[in-house]
């Protein structure tokens, strides 16, 4: 009997301390005693349930016990104290593994009054623990335990009391791409008196825009570097991180501010770069009728949605929840590899690469070929990323073929008759790891455009037969089933970050406890450590946001307004930007003001041709254009050279858009470039 196993144990091994001194020979010899305590005071600090306990029972953080000199102090704790090593004594003489194993073992039959006692065995330790940093560290937990609720952020939907007086309505239009998903919502958003367009990308944002002021209605256009329309407009296509939320209402009368949204790509509301702009729309956007548009995966995303409106006290409709959009055209694997690579391309295709240095690399071997292409990645302005979409759709334009990253999968209206993978390998910012089934369904079902060129059959190819193989395999799952094994419990979580406000307090409250103020990074930092969040949510990726701020670490800002300049969209990674970046946030700490530097444009340095280095460098100007116009809109006062950045940004896609139209020459440095410096990878959103 597991359960008896471990009282024996427990009883067979301890002794009666009460008949004998602290540190009797029977016992434990002072050298024994720090033995003992040492190894258990390691499995307190790393073993997962020994901390979770710790926490559980005591409220006591595991980086308390990680500190070199607590264990001596415990140590004098326990001597000082005989009546805590009276209760701790009989656990010293066992190891720490073996209650640990027989509280793993207990659980992993199935035996909870086991591990239940097992667990008890634990609890004089963990008493003793938590009496003893009370005492010796009373001040500091309380200020951690003050600051632990102010990164509580269990309940994000209450952080929108505005939307919670009403009871909203959502709508899910799941399904593949090319199934007229988001058609049907938008069609609704156009009809309604006031709507809503929330897009993942700006050039999205300007589609819908374009086709509200072609419906006549009074309309407006805000991204985080555009601001066009009036600001009492009845219908407002925004990007997400744009998003209104929980304001009063545009038009006079009514409880909501809109009465149609389209938060559109919802599949992202799980990413952990940009989901938290997804969960933060979601919860705040305030509407009578969310109409939530996107891939119906991960599995288990419906059922994350429905919970979600549970928490929000909204209504999802059953029959809205279980509608599933089917794609309107047939797509196709090719049954062989192009085993030839580039000299198989046809017209009407689209090589999919996943980093700028391979699309630009592609694009010097085609025209070494003798093929004019297009090409369209992430980082590209988004007017030349349209005119590179309108080049290729043109039939008579002379551009055949289409080189583009992942970003080809959502955003362009391309008229593409089969879409080839020249890998399916990508950097995520993290790890160089193989597409996952929904994205590889993602990206070819972009061929094959319904109404369009090529809408009769859409086709998918690989230059390998492995890579095949993974492709048919992701194409032919089967989405129903896929959904249907989603355990209740096991669905996917929504990203989520805290408010600028929020760190606000918790950046005041420290400073208060530590009589100092901290470095922003080490804010975020210990914020993101200690913050608790529901089952329904994870903490999404914030070392991007803590690697500007250390580049920032010299700029005394307050910690709301500097969150804000390190959410710039620039990379990290892009020295050029972020030096410019710098600059801003010095200019703005020192004086209020901050100007527009002055931009020169260098000429191609290549006579044979435009060098993708020359590109590059373009790339970064427009980035540092994009970053003023970004923070312009969020300290208006400040940022007032807005004509000037608006009229380089302007130069500069335009300088880029020439350069694209021309023969690509590859330098030795391009062709060497490994993904650093400026050919680093950028993640094709995080642009946007």
């Amino acid at each position: 009997m597991l359960q008896s196993n471990v009282v024996d144990l427990y009883h067979v091994q301890a002794v009666d301390i009460h008949d004998q001194t602290a540190f009797g020979d029977s016992v434990l010899v002072a050298g024994e005693l720090e033995t003992a305590l040492a190894a258990w005071w390691h499995a307190l600090g790393s073993a997962p349930r020994l901390t979770a306990l710790l926490a559980q029972t005591h409220d006591v953080p595991v980086f308390f016990l990680l500190h070199s000199r607590t264990l001596g102090q415990f140590h004098d704790f326990l001597v000082q104290n005989p009546s805590w090593l009276a209760e701790v004594q009989p656990l010293l003489l066992l190891r720490p593994g073996q209650v640990l194993d027989a509280c793993a073992l207990a659980k992993g039959s199935g035996r909870e009054e086991g591990a239940a006692s097992a667990e008890e065995m634990l609890r004089p330790m963990l008493a003793a623990v938590a009496a003893f940093l009370e005492q010796t560290y009373g001040p500091q937990l309380a200020a951690y335990r003050r600051a632990r609720s102010l990164a509580d952020l269990r309940r994000p939907e209450a952080w929108f009391p505005v939307t919670r007086k009403q009871r909203r309505q959502w709508l899910l239009h799941l399904g593949p791409t090319n199934s007229g998903k988001t058609h049907a919502a938008l069609q609704r958003l156009l009809s309604a008196s006031s709507g809503l367009y929330l897009a993942p990308l700006r050039l999205l944002a300007w589609e819908v825009y374009e086709r509200m002021r072609a419906a006549g209605l009074r309309c407006a256009l805000r991204t985080g570097q555009e601001r066009l329309g009036p600001d009492d407009a009845t219908h407002v296509a925004c990007t997400m991180e744009m998003a209104p939320l929980g304001s009063s209402s545009s038009v006079a009368g009514e409880a909501w501010a809109w009465e149609v949204a389209v938060l559109d790509e919802i599949q992202l509301l799980v990413d952990p770069a940009r989901g938290a702009a997804w969960t933060r729309a979601l919860l705040g956007a305030s509407v009578r009728e969310l109409h939530l548009c996107g891939a119906a995966e991960p599995p288990g995303l419906p059922a994350l949605l429905s919970e979600l409106a549970l928490c929000c006290g909204d209504e999802l409709p059953a029959a809205a929840g279980k509608k599933r959009h089917q794609r309107l055209v047939p797509l196709k694997l090719e049954d062989r590899p192009l085993l030839s690579g580039f000299a198989e391309l046809l017209p009407g295709d689209c090589l999919v690469c996943f980093s700028r240095r391979d699309v630009l690399l592609a694009k010097a071997e085609l025209e070494r070929l003798g093929l004019a292409p297009c090409v369209v990645y992430g980082s590209l302005p988004p007017d030349v990323r349209s005119e590179q979409a309108a080049l290729f759709n043109d039939p008579a334009s002379g551009y055949k073929v289409l080189i583009a990253s992942d970003a080809v999968g959502m955003g362009l209206n391309l008229q593409i008759r089969r879409i080839v993978f020249r890998t399916l390998r990508k950097f995520d910012g993290e790890v160089t790891r193989r597409l996952t089934p929904p994205e590889i369904r993602q990206i070819s079902g972009r061929a094959g455009r319904f109404g369009g060129r090529y809408g009769e059959l859409g086709l998918v190819a690989c230059f390998t037969a492995e890579d095949c193989a993974v492709v048919r395999e992701a194409l032919a799952e089967d989405m129903t089933k896929s959904e249907a094994k989603v355990q209740v419990g096991a669905f996917p979580r929504a990203a989520l970050l805290p408010l600028p406000e929020q760190l606000e307090a918790f950046s005041h409250a420290l400073e208060a406890d530590l009589g100092k103020l901290l470095p922003f990074a080490a804010l975020v930092e210990r914020f993101m450590s200690i913050a608790e969040v529901s089952p329904l949510y994870f903490l999404a990726q914030s070392r991007s946001l803590v690697e500007v701020a250390r580049a920032l670490a010299d700029v005394r800002l307050p910690p709301g307004e500097k969150f804000t300049f390190c959410q710039a969209p620039i990379s990290s990674t892009d020295l050029v930007a972020l030096t410019a970046l710098h600059g801003f946030a010095r200019d703005y700490a020192a004086s209020g003001f901050v100007g527009f530097p002055r931009v020169r444009l260098a000429e191609p340095c290549s006579e044979s041709g435009v060098t993708a280095r020359h590109v590059l460098e373009l790339e970064g100007l427009h980035k540092v254009c994009e970053a003023y116009l970004w923070l312009a809109s969020r300290f208006p006062t400040a940022f007032l050279d807005v004509d000037a950045a608006q009229e380089a940004r302007q130069e500069v896609a335009a300088r880029i858009a020439e350069s694209l139209r021309r023969p690509l020459a590859m330098s030795e440095d391009d062709a060497s470039c490994t993904g650093g410096g400026l050919f680093a990878l950028d993640d094709d959103l995080a642009d946007d």
